[in-house]
């Protein structure tokens, strides 16, 4: 039976230095879900395991590493979905340290699909999550260096029309993975956008635009996330397999829509109930991983 996973860390303009740094968490998180996979876990366990060494990750937007709104918090997005049609989502969160764990625990009890804010910060809590400070020193530098008049004031329309002008650091972490029995799941976590207006959310937690998975194929998605959103790119992707499309002519055309609506940029990424995978990206640059084998 094949197995398979697939890892991203993101996608943007970013220095040389800093592409070593995202590919190698993407190498290492991926070493890390391929050896549960390898030893029988399940694709739900190994996305959740990846996206949380994601989510550790200094480096990359999501988790510790998030970047902070115009008010100076970081609000978290997170969510996961597994072939068998359950889903969960966490929005806005601040303080937790793994968001993915509180979005997996949501599927799991497959009642809500998704929490928001505060509270869901306290059910974590509750649950004995570990809190976090998420505040990196680099990640306040961004902060500080990019404090605009129209952030101090939170000035909503000129934030916009800046916003407008200028996205290029883009981010998000994601996984998909196949598991030995055949299941899928996917997963996407992210620390939003620097400098937005307090509570943006963007496609992350949101099914079927950052996240979907059918019994045919996983997709994690990254990038403009407002474009994404509009478009339910992930749950187009998955409707063109079905559809009767390839993977790759249907992972290309869902990009192509992407880019069409307002030159948003993205990156996503798919594996199928075969183990065949894409990854894709319109951007200067992707961090990713792919492991993929047989077993018994």
């Amino acid at each position: 039976m094949i197995r398979g996973l697939v890892v991203h860390g993101g996608c943007g303009a970013i220095s040389a230095e800093e592409r070593a740094v995202r590919e190698d968490a993407c190498e290492r998180a991926a070493d890390a879900g391929w050896k549960l996979l390898q030893a029988g876990g399940g694709a739900l366990d190994a996305v959740e395991a990846v996206i949380r060494l994601l989510e550790d990750e200094p480096v990359l937007n999501a988790g510790t590493g998030s970047y902070l709104q115009a008010d100076g918090v970081a609000r978290m997005d997170a969510s996961m979905m597994s072939s068998d049609g359950r889903a969960g989502a966490v929005v806005q969160v601040p303080g937790l340290k793994n968001p993915i764990r509180l979005a997996r625990y949501i599927l799991e009890r497959d009642a809500h699909v998704m929490l928001c804010g505060i509270e869901a910060t306290q059910l974590g809590l509750k649950l004995g999550h570990e809190s976090g400070v998420v505040a990196t020193p680099q990640k306040i530098s961004y902060w500080q260096q990019h404090m605009t008049e129209a952030c101090r004031q939170l000035d909503y329309e000129r934030m916009a029309s800046d916003w407008k002008k200028d996205h290029h650091r883009l981010g998000t972490v994601g996984c998909v993975a196949l598991d030995a029995k055949g299941d899928l799941a996917a997963g996407t976590s992210t620390g939003g956008t620097g400098q937005c207006y307090p509570g943006r959310v963007g496609d992350s937690p949101i099914i079927g635009a950052g996240t979907y998975c059918t019994r045919k194929l996983a997709v994690s998605l990254t990038g403009v996330g407002e474009r994404i959103m509009v478009l339910l790119s992930a749950k187009r992707l998955c409707d063109l397999v079905a559809d009767g499309k390839s993977l790759e002519a249907a992972g290309k055309a869902v990009m192509a829509e992407i880019e069409t609506l307002a030159a948003a940029s993205a990156g996503l990424i798919a594996i199928d109930e075969a183990g065949a995978m894409i990854t894709l990206w319109d951007t200067p640059f992707m961090a990713s991983a792919q492991r993929r084998g047989r077993g018994g």
